[in-house]
Parts: structure tokens; sequence; C-alpha cells
């Protein structure tokens, strides 16, 4: 394989941009939207409200974290490939998270801070991961075997 030119350089390295920001940009547009949802359906949050959102989701990314320390210890091996078509595809992990925390908004009182919180993550974290398995899976081969 031949080095890139100058010109090809700079699209290389906003493909390996983009590559690494797909989950975190994912992340961050479920939690915005979440956030946003719950805010207009309850009014302003109070600090006590942020609070109790920012803990939602770390309960939530603490959970998913022991369940893949405990039965997957070691990260699955992606691909250009893989992150491209699951990143093609992560708005079914933003939708879901999307509309859980639209279903959330309608419970009365301070809950709905951490549960919506709670469910946008576990929701993105946990869609977004079976979206890379299932375009790992593709590339391999291995999509009529799942």
């Amino acid at each position: 394989m031949s080095e890139p030119g100058p010109a090809q350089q700079p699209l290389e390295a906003l493909a390996t941009v983009i590559r690494g920001s797909a989950v975190p940009y994912g992340y961050t547009l479920t939690v915005l939207s979440s956030h946003s949802i719950i805010s207009h359906s309850h009014g302003p949050p109070t600090v006590f409200d942020i609070l109790l959102f920012v803990v939602g989701a770390i309960a939530a990314f603490a959970a998913l974290a022991l369940l893949s320390q405990r039965f997957a210890p070691r990260p699955l091996p992606t691909v250009r490939g893989d992150l491209v078509k699951a990143g093609m595809i992560h708005v079914f992990a933003i939708g879901a998270a999307f509309g859980a925390s639209v279903l959330i908004g309608l419970i009365p009182g301070v809950a709905a801070w951490p549960l919506a919180a709670f469910a946008a993550t576990a929701l993105y974290l946990s869609i977004a991961s079976l979206e890379i398995d299932l375009a790992h899976r593709f590339d391999r081969g291995e999509a009529d075997e799942a």
C-alpha cells in the first residue's frame, strides 16, 4: 500500500477523527436531547435535579461497565468498516434513548431526572454496542449466523 499523497492526507485525518468521535458524538447527542426533553416537560432543573441526572447517567455507565468487565474482559477488535457502518446506524441507538426520554418525561416529579439519564445512557451504549457487533459480524460474513 502506498503512502497517501498530500491531497489525501487531510481526508485520512478526517476519517481518523470521525472514527474516534462516532460513539462520543452519539452519546453527546443522546444526553443533550434527554436532558432537554426532561427540562421541557418538568421545567428548568434545580441544581439537585442536575445532580440526580448525573447520578442516573453514572449509574447506567457503571452497571454496563461492570457487566462488560465480568463477561467480556477484552474489547471487540473493530476495523474501519465496522465503525463506519455502525456510525451510520447510530440513529437507532439515539432514537431509542430519545423515545425513552419522551416517555420518562411523562413521569411527574423528581424521579424523571435520574431515570431519563439512566435509560438514555443504558439504551444508547447497549444499542450502539449491538450495532458495532452486527457490523463486525457482517464484515466477517457472520451476519446470517447471529
